[in-house]
């Protein structure tokens, strides 16, 4: 039985072995002020750190990526909040499944910086996303066996109200029993 060769170690760049604290000053100069990828370098220069301009590039690009998906996702959110809007629980298990979908695809065709290489699921990573998504099915045919039952049950509601109704209206014209028996049969569709 041949082997899995061995997965690439993602080796951490001089930026990731730096402090928590520098890595967060380096983002907000970056994001909240606005500084040149130079201006941080010579920031950090100065501050004793040293690092390659080129790992700081990618770092900061990293950062503007990040930052840019997660407006993506606030303005996806905020969107599909104001078009579903109050929409019953069947309309958002339809949405929460295409998310998953689409974000699931995304993810698998993302590159890896490393090789290039598309996301790899293992065969626990497939079942969990499969399960996840027959969960959704599961739920959705759930709610819709409720909705229908529901309704069913609002509409044989209506019906007895609409008989009980006709056949006290029959009754107060005078009419005879068969033919209120009649307009109550015509009105439920059966004897009951």
């Amino acid at each position: 039985m041949a082997r899995r060769p061995a997965k690439a170690r993602h080796r951490p760049s001089s930026i990731d072995r730096l402090d928590h604290d520098v890595r967060e000053l380096i983002g907000k100069l970056r994001m909240d002020h606005g500084w040149t990828i130079d201006e941080i370098l010579q920031r950090l220069l100065d501050m004793g750190q040293s690092v390659s301009r080129s790992a700081l590039g990618r770092h900061v690009r990293t950062l503007e990526d990040i930052s840019a998906e997660m407006r993506e996702a606030q303005a996806m959110a905020t969107a599909l909040a104001r078009e579903v809007g109050d929409a019953d629980q069947s309309r958002m298990l339809d949405v929460n499944a295409q998310l998953l979908q689409a974000n699931m695809f995304k993810l698998m065709l993302a590159a890896r910086e490393e090789d290039g290489e598309g996301v790899q699921l293992t065969a626990k990573d497939a079942k969990a996303f499969a399960d996840a998504l027959r969960s959704i099915a599961l739920t959705r045919k759930t709610d819709l066996d409720l909705l229908e039952r529901a309704e069913k049950r609002a509409a044989d509601r209506a019906k007895a109200e609409a008989a009980e109704n006709a056949t006290r209206a029959a009754r107060a014209k005078g009419l005879s029993k068969e033919t209120v028996e009649s307009i109550r049969f015509a009105v439920l569709g059966s004897d009951t």
